[in-house]
């Protein structure tokens, strides 16, 4: 759920040129009576009593010519003919529609009927504004449109499960001011900042005692919300930044220039070190190089997308007219910025592939490092950054770091500057003038089509969450989140890993030697419930400031950061704290991580309607309950298999188990791939198959709980579990995500998941005539 903040200048929104639905394809074409006999087929549940004469008119004289291939105009009548009664898209269905589309080629008969038809927003036309209305159409395109039409309806959960248990939330639902999307995960993220909200304005209303967890609460969200003495600042706490990155006259004095700034306020240098768990020995911290990297995602580059690149170019210009310079220079280092960004992309790895071990972990000596680098003295940048005391770094993208090695060179020492300042701007900014803000919120509303603003009071309360969560998730865990409520918990992961235990044992594919092994990580899988058994004080000895005792936003953050970076620093070559957390106790979110084999459930998301002590348990089991079971998936999707019990990057597989387990994983990214998302967007199986996999195998095993519980309610866990993927967001949005989400979309990874499950089919009747209907020898399994 976090990846939106993570990318907020990211985007591919233009949607498919062809008509959506109405693409010419290489299938045969179909009859009119063909149409005619699918139609009657598919709409009883929508049309009942419908007839044949209702839908396929003829051409007078009785000759109906059910043998003639069907013009596109043709079907679509039919289409409209065979449903009656068109409903109007509200809501999601109007975010998502093409209701604006007109057609310059439909002739005087038809007008009527496909106005009523282009009025629900499932048809569009070629961009040269033509409907195409005498080409001819395929089933595969007939279907597509009927399944558009199913989920207009929504009254079905044979053809259209997710909308038809949301289809009277998704009617009524808006977006916040300022927000990309909305649905049960934001509710519930709104519902816990309102009460982090409440805490800080009881700590900021009493009386603090100075350097105490409520003082520095209080005086940073002052500083947070105290807009006006930002503005007075403007840029100058970076100001002399960007000048000395201007003067710089040589690569080694530009990096020298981005080390000061990295040193006085852990912001700045061009080059990406991280620290972590060795990914191959995960007791112990090591170094990580990725680097330069781009602000946007790759897809946006190589897309060839103008509309992307036009916005983002302005958005730049924007951001580099509020260092100081005048429109023509903006312009012009705005397009420098763009084009070097797009040559990077160009050698990153693409999205799907990075979080492959054996992609990401190539490991470098120190001296083999430094070597990759000619044109200026790395060892002395790895000092300076104090991470000179290893003799391992770890390659993260190797086409990225070669191309890094290669543009580092005098000769791009202009195009480097431009670079430089463009990230000290974007990562400072909402630390300082309120233009900053502005700008990047109308880059949200005209790459994205985020509408209205967030308030002041809100993105401080943003800013102070992610910076104080340590203090803040402990009053919120004692507040929100019973001792009873944690047992509960703690005791249905335990049994969902048992469960996983009888279903890995019970696999017709695996060998013992396998088995074992697999079952052995499951015994030695940590489980983190609610929050930490040990609180961080991280900023014990940071010093924050109000406005009023000389402090401001700016140095406060440049303190939480350096105190941050010293952390890390320290820990390298140092044990893994295998105690702490990724995520603050109020996210609504979870997560496995491979290098720990441990799944993490923050208090936040354990919280209705994901979880509730007096929900049914049905529908707890379909909620948190797949939860559970989603994150302990992802120890053997085709990413977290890579680690053994320990957290370490071991192949623990034998060679003929691996081989069947990476057939079964392109099975997945087959059931998954090319499901339509919105009109002309598509899910992409191979981007969102390790999620996938964990949609499958959290379902399979709180579906075999399930089973275990006498005269079992399958038609409230399936509820449960669509429930809280509803959501809503433009078409814009949509398209995006499919880029660079590696989750399905919501209304696929529920559609599709459940109709994996024979569960499904008997509680709901479904059969082979709806649109839900996967035939068993195409569904697929896992674990």
């Amino acid at each position: 759920m976090k990846k939106l903040a993570a990318v907020l200048l990211s985007s591919s929104i233009l949607l498919s040129t062809l008509p959506s639905g109405l693409a010419q394809a290489a299938e045969a074409n179909v009859t009119r009576g063909e149409v005619v006999n699918y139609l009657l087929k598919v709409v009883d549940d929508y049309n009942p009593g419908v007839k044949k004469e209702d839908i396929l008119k003829g051409y007078g004289q009785g000759d109906a010519k059910e043998n003639q291939d069907v013009s596109r105009i043709e079907a679509l009548i039919m289409l409209s003919r065979a449903f009656s009664e068109l409903p109007e898209p509200k809501g999601n269905d109007l975010r998502i529609a093409n209701i604006t589309a007109e057609f310059i080629d439909i002739p005087k008969w038809a007008e009527d009927e496909i106005a009523k038809l282009t009025a629900t927003g499932i048809i569009n036309g070629y961009p040269n504004g033509k409907l195409g209305a005498s080409d001819h159409i395929t089933m595969e395109q007939l279907n597509t449109l009927t399944k558009r039409l199913m989920a207009l309806k929504g009254s079905n959960p044979r053809d259209d499960y997710y909308e038809f248990v949301n289809k009277t939330w998704l009617n009524q639902s808006t977006i916040p001011a300022g927000e990309m999307t909305n649905g049960v995960f934001n509710e519930l993220a709104t519902l816990n900042e309102d009460r982090v909200k409440t805490i800080i304005d009881e700590i900021v209303q009493k009386p603090q005692q100075a350097g105490s967890i409520e003082q520095k609460i209080a005086d940073f969200y002052k500083t947070a919300l105290d807009v006006e003495h930002r503005n007075q600042q403007g840029i100058k706490p970076i100001a002399p930044y960007l000048t000395a990155i201007d003067k710089a006259s040589s690569i080694q004095q530009l990096l020298d220039t981005t080390l000061e700034m990295e040193s006085a306020m852990s912001n700045g240098s061009l080059l990406s070190f991280a620290v972590m768990g060795d990914a191959k020995d995960s007791n112990v911290n090591t170094l990580y190089f990725s680097g330069l990297g781009t602000v946007l995602d790759k897809n946006s580059y190589v897309s060839r997308d103008e509309r992307t690149k036009n916005v983002y170019i302005g958005y730049l210009t924007k951001l580099f007219k509020l260092s100081g310079a005048d429109e023509k220079s903006a312009k012009t280092q705005a397009e420098v910025m763009y084009s070097f960004e797009k040559e990077l992309a160009a050698a990153t790895m693409d999205i799907q592939d990075q979080g492959n071990v054996n992609n990401f972990y190539n490991a470098y000596s120190k001296d083999k490092f430094v070597a990759l680098f000619k044109s200026f003295d790395m060892a002395k940048v790895m000092k300076e950054l104090h991470f000179d005391n290893t003799d391992k770094v770890i390659v993260t993208d190797i086409g990225l770091v070669n191309k890094t090695a290669e543009i580092l060179t005098d000769p791009n020492l202009d195009t480097l500057k431009t670079y430089a300042k463009a990230l000290l701007l974007m990562n400072t900014g909402s630390m300082l003038s309120e233009d900053f803000v502005k700008i990047s919120q109308e880059f949200q509303s005209e790459m994205f089509g985020v509408e209205g603003e967030k308030t002041n009071e809100e993105i401080a309360l943003m800013i102070t969450q992610g910076v104080m969560s340590d203090y803040l998730s402990q009053e919120f865990a004692e507040r929100y989140f019973s001792q009873e409520a944690k047992q509960d918990v703690e005791q249905m992961v335990k049994q969902f890993i048992e469960v996983y235990k009888e279903r890995i044992q019970d696999l017709d594919w695996m060998s013992e030697t396998t088995n074992a092994k697999a079952i052995k990580k499951l015994d030695k899988m940590t489980i983190k419930i609610g929050y930490p058994d040990k609180w961080d004080d991280s900023l014990k000895n940071v010093t924050i400031k109000s406005y009023e005792d000389g402090g401001s936003l700016f140095e406060n953050i440049v303190a939480i950061s350096k105190a941050s970076k010293a952390r890390a620093v320290a820990s390298l070559g140092q044990p893994v704290d295998k105690n702490s957390w990724m995520m603050s106790v109020y996210d609504v979110n979870a997560y496995y991580n491979p290098l720990n084999n441990e799944i993490v459930f923050p208090a936040g998301i354990l919280q209705a309607p994901f979880y509730d002590l007096k929900a049914k348990h049905e529908t707890n089991l379909g909620a948190i309950g797949m939860v559970i079971a989603h994150e302990i998936s992802h120890a053997f999707d085709n990413l977290g298999s890579a680690y053994d019990e320990n957290g370490n990057a071991v192949d623990w597989w034998t060679t003929e188990d691996y081989k069947k387990f990476q057939e079964k994983c392109e099975q997945v990214i087959a059931y998954y791939d090319g499901v339509e998302v919105v009109p002309g967007v598509y899910n992409n199986g191979k981007l969102t198959v390790s999620e996938n996999i964990a949609d499958l195998g959290g379902m399979a095993a709180s579906l075999q709980v399930l089973s275990k519980t006498e005269n079992p309610d399958y038609k409230a866990y399936f509820e449960g579990y669509a429930t809280i993927w509803r959501t809503t967001m433009n078409k814009e949005i949509a398209k995006y995500m499919s880029t660079v989400d590696t989750h399905s979309a919501n209304k696929v990874r529920v559609n599709r998941t459940v109709s994996n499950f024979p569960e499904f089919y008997k509680a709901y009747e479904v059969t082979e005539k709806d649109a839900m209907y996967v035939a068993p020898e195409n569904r697929v399994s896992i674990w």
